[in-house]
C-alpha cells in the first residue's frame, strides 16, 4: 500500500513539474529576446521641422525599450519612394512604421498593405483608408480644421477684429494632404466675416520663396498666412528681402521660426505639441506590438498659440524646446 501511494506522488510529482515546464515555455515563447524595431518614414527627416517631433519619439523609444531608426530621406517623397522605403525597412526587420504619408488620396491599398506585415502609424496628416475592423493602423494628428479657424483668430485679434480692405495671402501648403487642406478650410471659414479679401493662395515646395515675391508684385497681400512650417519659413525669408513688410501669421515647429518670431518677424504663431506626437506615436505601436488584439485608435494632439509676449513662458518653452533624458 505504501509502494502504491509513494508511487501516485511520485506520478503526481512529475507531471506537475512537466505541467510547470510546458506553461514557462509557452510563456517564453512570447517573449521576444530582442527588442522591437519601429522604423519612421517622414518627408526630409533632418530639416529643423522635425526636431521637437524626433525628440518625443526618442524619448518614448528610451522608456519603452524600443530600437528605433528614424530614416534619412529628401525633400518631397512621392508615394511610390516612401513605399519603396517602408518595404525596405520591413525586410530590414522594422516590426513597427511610423508614416508621415505624402498624399493623403487613393492611399487605401498602400496602407492596407504595409499594415498587413507591419504596425502602421499615420502622423501629421490622415490618409483614405479601407474600413480596418482590427485596428491595425490609425492616425495622430492635431485637429486641423481648429487649428486653422485659431490661425484666422489670431489675425482677427491683431486687427481688432475689423479686417476691411485688408487683404490676404495664403501659403497653403501641400493640399494633397489631408492636414492642409483642413486647415486651408478652417481658416477661411472663420475669416470671411472678418471683412477681409482673400487675394491669392499658392504653394511652390521648391522655390516658395521666388513664388512670393511673385505673388506680391502681381497683387499684395498686407497679410500673409501660412499653414505649415516651411512655408513660414519662406514667407519670413521673403519679408527680409523687403522694405514694406506684410503682416506674417502662420504654423511653425522650427527653431528657425522661433528666432522669426522672437525677431518680430511673424506676429504670431501657431505650434502643435509635435513632442507630444512623437512620445505618443511610439508609445501606440508598441502598445500594439505587446498585444495584437488591443486595436489601434486616432488620436488628436493639442497645440499653443505663440506670440512674442508669452514666447519665453516656461509652458512654451517645453514645447518649443523639449530635452530627452
Amino acid at each position: 500500500m505504501k509502494n502504491r501511494n509513494l508511487f501516485i506522488l511520485v506520478v503526481a510529482i512529475l507531471l506537475f513539474i512537466t505541467f510547470l515546464a510546458s506553461t514557462s515555455a509557452l510563456i517564453l515563447s512570447g517573449i521576444r529576446e530582442d527588442s522591437p524595431e519601429i522604423s519612421v518614414v517622414i518627408d526630409d527627416s533632418g530639416s529643423g521641422r522635425w526636431t521637437s517631433f524626433i525628440s518625443g519619439l526618442e524619448q518614448a523609444a528610451k522608456d519603452k525599450n524600443i530600437k528605433l531608426n528614424v530614416v534619412s530621406t529628401g525633400k518631397n517623397l512621392s508615394l511610390s519612394q516612401q513605399y519603396k522605403i517602408i518595404n525596405e525597412e520591413i525586410s530590414d526587420g522594422a516590426d513597427g512604421i511610423v508614416l508621415q504619408i505624402s498624399g493623403s488620396r487613393g492611399t487605401e491599398n498602400l496602407i492596407s498593405d504595409i499594415s498587413s506585415k507591419a504596425v502602421l502609424l499615420l502622423v501629421d496628416t490622415s490618409a483614405d483608408t479601407d474600413v480596418d475592423v482590427e485596428g491595425r493602423s490609425a492616425c495622430i494628428q492635431v485637429d486641423n480644421v481648429e487649428l486653422g479657424r485659431a490661425l484666422a483668430n489670431e489675425v482677427r485679434i491683431a486687427f481688432g477684429n475689423d479686417l476691411s480692405g485688408r487683404t490676404v495671402g495664403i501659403v497653403t501648403g501641400n493640399l494633397r494632404q489631408n492636414a492642409l487642406s483642413e486647415r486651408l478650410q478652417g481658416f477661411t471659414e472663420n475669416i470671411q466675416s472678418s471683412g477681409a479679401e482673400i487675394v491669392w493662395s499658392d504653394y511652390d515646395p521648391v522655390s516658395m520663396t521666388d513664388r512670393l515675391v511673385r505673388r506680391q508684385n502681381e497683387t499684395r497681400a498686407d497679410i500673409i498666412v501660412a499653414l505649415d512650417n516651411n512655408g513660414l519659413e519662406a514667407a519670413c525669408e521673403y519679408a527680409q528681402k523687403i522694405e514694406d513688410l506684410p503682416t506674417i501669421f502662420g504654423v511653425g515647429t522650427s527653431i528657425k521660426n522661433v528666432s522669426y518670431l522672437d525677431d518680430g518677424l511673424i506676429k504670431s504663431m501657431v505650434v502643435p505639441n509635435e513632442y507630444y506626437m512623437g512620445y505618443q506615436s511610439v508609445s501606440a505601436v508598441a502598445g500594439r506590438l505587446d498585444n495584437r488584439l488591443t486595436p489601434m485608435q486616432d488620436e488628436k494632439i493639442p497645440f499653443r498659440v505663440v506670440n512674442r509676449d508669452n514666447l519665453f513662458d516656461e509652458s512654451n518653452q517645453r514645447i518649443l524646446f523639449p530635452v530627452v533624458h
